[in-house]
């Protein structure tokens, strides 16, 4: 419950300082809600109540005489957003979604696009540090975990750029968590919205044993296998025997230490410490600043600022997508169909108004739903997100 309390207060500081109300007062208003749109204007929840025709109006009132609309692929056609083509460039390398082993080349045709592939994010990221004109990484990590063996083999990629002298910035989003969190620990810095589900340091595994059930049905589910008594410990036929229950904790509890081994090192914590903070915890990212499991408070152009800090660089920098992944905009355009065209134009409305909100809001545009991850040991966060 700590950290739906901790969702909760962050959520309604921000609101009350945009809507310019005492933070208690606005907390008793919406409590003691639901309102109707006239109520909620009276007690300054809105501004207006009125359709979409009067927005348009208000807007072109606040632009001023001679302005008009138009639409937004006429827009697009006619502006550019100003771009860095050359020199110096940070390295952008997302991992969203369940993390698992292998490479997306082999993925089942019937999977989402919302998956994290070891191969491919630790090439990502081997190729970054070799690149020559890469002098760090951000890497925005929104994943709820998945396999200990893919995430293992993501950080030790992140460790090999520190160590060719690339800062590595890891910037979460709605949650990084469980793995997601295994694969940021070693991290040069941690940046983290308030927001962000995090931590969830712990593993967890098993197995459905569903012969008893498949028995009432009339179905006698017997297994054949051959070699020592664990070589048929995971099938569905019958639970786990004592000596592979005792195993399989055992195997559990080797990579739970790995955990707390990883961390540690990463965050310069004690052994001892990480413990505490563990056990499989969910923290938001406000609660993970305080505990010192992430360093800073912000979104992803904050986590680009750091990545410049900690490089030295100055100036304009090439931002540069390592991943093959879709951008924002096009991940947009999959999910609702929207114009890839109509969403590039609101990115350079953005850049002309210099308003961060629209900017914040493009960069949570690839956020993935959570999916399962697969079976077996798992570093996977087991609190619901949505």
């Amino acid at each position: 419950m700590s950290w739906m309390g901790s969702v909760y207060r962050s959520t309604l500081t921000a609101a009350a300082a945009d809507r310019m109300k005492d933070p208690a007062a606005l907390i008793r208003d919406l409590e003691a809600g639901p309102y109707s749109a006239q109520e909620a204007q009276a007690k300054g929840l809105i501004d207006r109540v009125g359709q979409v025709n009067d927005l348009q109006t208000q807007i072109l009132e606040r632009a001023g005489k001679g302005a008009k609309l138009i639409d937004f692929d006429d827009y697009a056609a006619r502006s550019k957003r100003p771009s860095v083509k050359t020199g110096p460039a940070i390295a952008v390398i997302g991992a969203e979604g369940p993390i698992i082993t292998g490479t997306s080349n082999t993925a089942s045709p019937f999977g989402g696009d919302s998956t994290v592939y070891s191969d491919d994010v630790a090439k990502a990221i081997h190729d970054a540090a070799a690149d020559k004109d890469v002098k760090a990484i951000v890497f925005r990590v929104s994943s709820p975990g998945g396999s200990d063996t893919a995430s293992e083999q993501i950080l030790a990629a992140v460790k090999a750029a520190k160590a060719a002298g690339k800062p590595v910035v890891v910037s979460m989003g709605t949650y990084a968590a469980s793995g997601g969190y295994w694969i940021s620990s070693a991290a040069s810095s941690i940046i983290a919205e308030p927001t962000t589900l995090t931590g969830s340091i712990g593993v967890y595994g098993g197995k459905f044993a569903v012969g008893e059930a498949l028995a009432r049905f009339g179905v006698d589910a017997r297994e054949i296998h051959v070699g020592g008594d664990y070589a048929g410990a995971f099938g569905a036929g019958d639970g786990f025997t004592s000596e592979q229950r005792a195993k399989f904790a055992g195997w559990m509890d080797r990579i739970y230490a790995g955990f707390i081994t990883r961390v540690a090192e990463g965050r310069k914590l004690p052994p001892e410490r990480v413990r505490e903070l563990a056990k499989g915890r969910v923290w938001t990212g406000e609660q993970a600043k305080q505990l010192g499991l992430v360093d800073e408070l912000g979104g992803f152009y904050d986590a680009v600022d750091k990545a410049k800090s900690l490089a030295n660089l100055k100036g304009d920098v090439r931002l540069k997508r390592m991943d093959g992944g879709k951008s924002p905009f096009e991940a947009l355009e999959q999910a609702l169909g929207i114009s890839s065209t109509s969403m590039q134009t609101l990115a350079a409305s953005a850049w002309i108004l210099g308003d961060p909100r629209s900017q914040a809001i493009l960069d949570e545009l690839a956020t993935a739903r959570l999916r399962a991850a697969p079976g077996g040991a798992s570093v996977l966060a087991d609190t619901p997100i949505r």
